[in-house]
């Protein structure tokens, strides 16, 4: 297989079709039988076995730690010792027998020098997708390639909290750390994982991280432990998955997976109408897309449609812009505009407004709420903060500062993802009757994550990411804000630097009682309200369409590193 990407013509996600040409569209390909991709053999059916065709929108690089990834991906091809249900939340024993306990003597904790020891033992015969054995020392050695400063390593937290691990014997791991962390005892891939020292060792131990990182391993050779490996792999638009017959919780019921990268949006929607697609994963098919199956195709009773508020948009103003640098602007920026309106018109009247990066399924979220700051429409009193801020309207009716500056900045949103191109049309109008001018300047995903502009931007931007409290300190601790250094790699991309709100971040990832952590979270949400380091917009509807006949399926609560809807692939059935 050729691993020059296949070229195929697609129309322009945002331009959205009508109602009528989709039907059309999915009416002439119902008849064709197939939607054609040129240059692809695919898997033939062979009696007796079971097949499903997945459809994601996001292109990756890479199925190991770093460059462009993705859970879903990683979560079917590589497991950790630990995993969590994305409905219940709860942590699950994978590749560990167990998650280590006080009660059983295998998580100790020195409060007094603020340390710990955590003890994992593997199932017995576990292996990597090659046959060899999967030992303790893999998973000493992954975490040596996590720590390594030279490596793209996004986050480091976990990593860098080990002062040591021992391996006494294949299948024992014992875990040494430098500090208290409320997570040792459920270590998920997304914090260490193990990689095969039999394959990597040698290209590792040479030194050149650079050389490293983009070895061929990490794609289309990847070797990991999950319930399927890599069969083909084209260039990260498809993946062919064959069954792991020696997975550790047993072998799959499915045994060939086809995972497509397909970007269009409409081409997702024939798919589906069409019955070509078992399961359409995030962002694959549009809120506007799932109303029209919702419609159309589920009271046919062909298939079932999920929608959950499981992750969060937002718009970040750059923090190398001294003109943001002032809370009243930020303030102002999001008084003006009408979240409430703007969410009705693209969500069809779900209730999904968001004032903080909480997720509403927590215990904590309503007292949070309620001690944060709401900044409601109140385009007066937005002009009225950005004259306190020496903005002041020109001539022309644009605002200018003492400097003579024109209130006036690029404004970026990933190209052809609709629904923020249209919260940007409608932000962008808001702006402009408050005196602030915009200039579009939106990207796709592989410009806006080139080294040229990963996490920054010189005015606004729109983007999205998980509300996992797990994951705050990954987002918004001062440690994590993207550098040259750092190669623009860690994830608080709007440079949010405050050390109390750190000192909070580690006390909330160190040992403490449900009632203290429910009181950091409220904490935590007060001070990001009056800081807003993002300007919340609204949870984003995540949709999964599921064709009828497949089982196994759980939508997420909440999105995140953690939370996949791949995480049970091998329970999947095909009936």
């Amino acid at each position: 297989m050729s691993e020059r990407r296949k070229k195929v013509s697609r129309r322009p996600k945002s331009a959205a079709l009508t109602r009528r040409q989709f039907m059309k569209l999915a009416g002439v390909s119902a008849a064709s039988g197939a939607i054609s991709w040129p240059g692809v053999t695919l898997f033939a059916a062979q009696p007796g076995r079971k097949r499903i065709v997945i459809h994601g929108e996001r292109q990756v690089t890479s199925l190991g730690y770093h460059n462009r990834r993705e859970t879903e991906h990683v979560s079917m091809v590589d497991a950790g010792l630990v995993g969590q249900n994305p409905v219940t939340l709860e942590r699950v024993p994978v590749l560990a027998e167990e998650l280590p306990s006080i009660k059983k003597g295998t998580w100790k904790i020195d409060m007094q020098k603020k340390t710990m020891i955590t003890v994992y033992k593997l199932r017995p015969g576990l292996k990597w997708h090659d046959g060899k054995p999967y030992t303790s020392k893999d998973f000493e050695f992954g975490w040596q390639i996590a720590k390594h400063p030279e490596f793209p390593m996004p986050d480091r937290l976990v990593p860098e909290m080990i002062s040591k691990i021992e391996t006494p014997d294949d299948r024992t791991i014992v875990i040494h750390w430098n500090d208290l962390y409320n997570e040792a005892n459920a270590v998920q891939y997304t914090h260490v994982r193990a990689f095969p020292r039999h394959l990597l060792l040698d290209a590792f131990s040479a030194g050149d991280m650079k050389a490293f990182a983009n070895l061929p391993f990490w794609n289309k050779n990847f070797i990991g432990a999950g319930a399927f490996r890599v069969a083909e792999w084209d260039a990260g638009t498809r993946m062919e998955l064959e069954a792991f017959n020696d997975f550790a919780l047993g072998k799959p019921k499915i045994d060939r997976i086809t995972y497509k990268t397909v970007e269009d949006i409409n081409t997702n929607l024939a798919a589906v109408m069409a019955g070509e697609v078992d399961f359409c994963m995030r962002s694959t098919i549009s809120f506007d897309g799932a109303t029209i199956l919702r419609e159309q195709w589920e009271k046919a009773g062909k298939g079932k449609v999920h929608i959950s508020p499981a992750s969060w948009t937002w718009l970040s103003l750059s923090r190398d812009n001294p003109w943001f640098g002032d809370a009243r602007v930020r303030r102002a920026l999001l008084h003006a505009i009408d979240r409430d309106a703007m969410v009705n018109n693209l969500f069809k009247g779900e209730k999904v407004v968001s004032h903080l990066p909480l997720s509403r399924v927590r215990k904590s979220y309503k007292k949070a709420l309620a001690a944060s700051a709401v900044y409601k429409y109140d385009p007066e009193r937005a002009k009225k903060l950005l004259a306190e801020a020496g903005w002041k309207p020109g001539a022309d009716g644009v605002l200018a500062n003492g400097k003579g500056e024109r209130m006036e900045f690029e404004f970026r949103v990933t190209a052809e993802r609709r629904d923020h191109e249209q919260a940007q049309a409608i932000i962008a109008d808001y702006w402009k009757k408050i005196g602030v001018r915009t200039n579009i300047k939106n990207m796709p995903n592989r410009l806006l994550n080139s080294a040229e502009n990963r996490s920054r931007w010189p005015g606004a931007f729109i983007g999205s990411h998980n509300v996992t409290v797990e994951e705050w300190q990954e987002r918004f601790h001062s440690n994590n804000i993207p550098t040259q250094e750092n190669k623009f790699a860690p994830e608080n991309v709007s440079g949010w630097n405050d050390p109390k709100k750190d000192a909070l971040l580690d006390e909330l990832n160190s040992i403490v009682t449900p009632a203290r952590s429910e009181q950091l979270q409220i904490e935590f949400c007060k001070m990001f309200s009056e800081a807003l380091p993002h300007l919340p917009l609204n949870y984003s509807p995540e949709v999964l369409v599921v064709k009828k006949g497949l089982t196994g399926i759980t939508p997420r609560q909440e999105s995140g590193g953690q939370n996949s809807s791949s995480w049970n692939t091998h329970t999947w059935d095909k009936l």
